[in-house]
């Protein structure tokens, strides 16, 4: 363990966590950012190596903000970096703070710091269904990644299946960059997705957005794809590569419309969308409150007007707190920032009102946006249901499938709980540690047992949060 012990160590390098750098700073706190990536700049960001050069890397005005807040926090002389450092637990100390754990090239290390402050993200949501694990089946996110980064098309033919507009935007990137789309499809009805045109106040307020997505529907359809809407994922080949691609007509509630043909796709690529999940759980593993969202990403962490999780010293920003975007999150990361230098007596109370007043009014008009967003893209309430069969693979670290989930229920009538039927069946005890199984486990749960999802619970979070090496930890207690 290091011997400094910082002001603030801030996890996650994405727009929250470089906002709230740059304020910190100010004020010549001593301050560390962690981050599983090789450089910062977040899920939204994806910077290349830096042997890269990238050309009109990351065009557009959507962009802009960010991208000057990344240059602005990356150069600055007096960051401590830990790049391809994966945190592993955070533990409140009786003095000077709390102890962060992380893994890096060396090895597990820690160190201290007197506040946190968390900004882990998010990811995309699985989805269970026969086929979901044949090689060719990604995340829409995850393909969009390899463009960000490495400018590299994972494919040839592509389908995109899902009910969130970002697979708009990942389509048009694939045709620009040469691919085929061979389709991209909503699960909700045309008018669901329609429904946000009624909120003038919200299209003004975020017309960039407005304009961006119009832009790229428009750039689809010039290629000749179709979009489609009330078309859902049925299933996909099994095998070694994925090769076909089915997808179903599905009504506004997500029930299959069986007396209509399928649809069947030859393509080696599916991207999936059905929205994203907050990585809260090393804020949890810590023993910060949260609350679910069902619309806004799953477990959320709770927190005051500064930020501040129910852990005394735990800051959280960003994704976390509820699903909201790049913008959102750099203003939640400004008033964390704010929020750390009130704590550490850095600032008076009086001009942390001040300077964060321009910071709240952004973030509602931001929060307003995201909760309009999350109404359109949210799935039809049946849509798991019809989608995840019997011998569809639940829990992939533990190949467990749905059928197995729903003989422990029928088995075990008491069962009410995530944690018991993670008991039961082994879902959740994999290397994800129930990232990749939880939210269709806890619908699954919820469907048979008629219960909310709050009612059910999260997955125990414990330490280590993610899988580090055994030996790492061997080495560490001898030292």
């Amino acid at each position: 363990m290091t011997d400094t012990i910082y002001d603030v160590a801030i996890i996650g390098a994405g727009p929250a966590g470089l906002a709230a750098a740059e304020q910190i700073l100010k004020y010549d706190a001593q301050v560390i950012i962690l981050d599983e990536q090789s450089r910062p700049g977040g899920q939204i960001m994806r910077q290349p190596p830096k042997e890269f050069k990238v050309k009109d890397w990351l065009r557009g005005s959507i962009y802009t903000d960010t991208k000057n807040l990344l240059h602005r926090v990356e150069d600055h002389p007096k960051v401590n970096w830990r790049m391809s450092a994966c945190v592993s637990g955070i533990i409140p100390l009786e003095e000077n703070g709390h102890q962060v754990w992380f893994q890096d090239a060396t090895g597990l290390n820690s160190l201290r710091a007197k506040k946190i402050i968390l900004c882990s993200g998010c990811y995309e949501r699985p989805l269970a269904f026969p086929g979901a694990t044949t090689p060719g089946v990604m995340g829409t996110g995850a393909i969009q990644t390899f463009l960000k980064s490495q400018q590299i098309l994972v494919g040839d033919r592509f389908v995109f299946a899902g009910t969130h507009p970002l697979q708009l935007i990942v389509a048009e990137q694939i045709i620009k960059a040469g691919g085929k789309v061979e389709a991209v499809a909503f699960a909700q009805p045309l008018s669901s997705c329609l429904a946000i045109l009624k909120q003038p106040r919200i299209i003004l307020s975020h017309w960039r957005v407005f304009v961006a997505a119009a832009k790229s529907i428009w750039r689809i359809k010039l290629a000749g794809v179709p979009i489609l809407f009330g078309c859902a994922i049925k299933n996909v080949n099994e095998g070694k590569q994925l090769n076909t691609v089915i997808l179903q007509s599905v009504n506004t509630s997500g029930k299959a419309m069986t007396n209509r043909p399928v649809r069947k796709y030859k393509v080696d690529k599916l991207g999936l969308c059905y929205g994203f999940q907050v990585s809260s759980e090393l804020a949890r593993q810590a023993g910060a409150k949260s609350v679910w969202s069902d619309n806004r990403g799953g477990w959320l962490i709770s927190h005051s007007e500064w930020m501040e999780s129910s852990l005394a010293g735990l800051f959280v920003a960003g994704e976390l707190t509820g699903m909201a975007g790049a913008d959102a999150s750099r203003e939640e990361g400004y008033i964390a920032g704010i929020g750390c230098l009130l704590s550490l007596r850095l600032m008076s109370h009086d001009v942390a009102e001040q300077t964060t007043r321009q910071a709240r009014r952004k973030l509602k008009k931001h929060n307003n946006f995201a909760q309009a967003l999350a109404q359109l893209s949210k799935l039809p309430v049946h849509l798991l249901e019809t989608v995840m069969t019997g011998n569809s693979l639940l829990c992939r670290c533990e190949n467990i499938t749905c059928g197995t989930v729903k003989k422990a229920l029928e088995n075990n009538p008491h069962s009410l709980s995530a944690n018991s039927i993670k008991l039961l069946t082994r879902t959740g005890m994999g290397l994800c540690q129930g990232r990749l199984c939880y939210a269709n486990t806890a619908s699954l749960i919820a469907i048979t047992r008629n219960r909310r999802i709050e009612d059910i619970g999260p997955y125990h979070a414990q330490w280590p949060a993610k899988p580090i090496l055994i030996s790492s930890i061997l080495k560490k207690r001898q030292q």
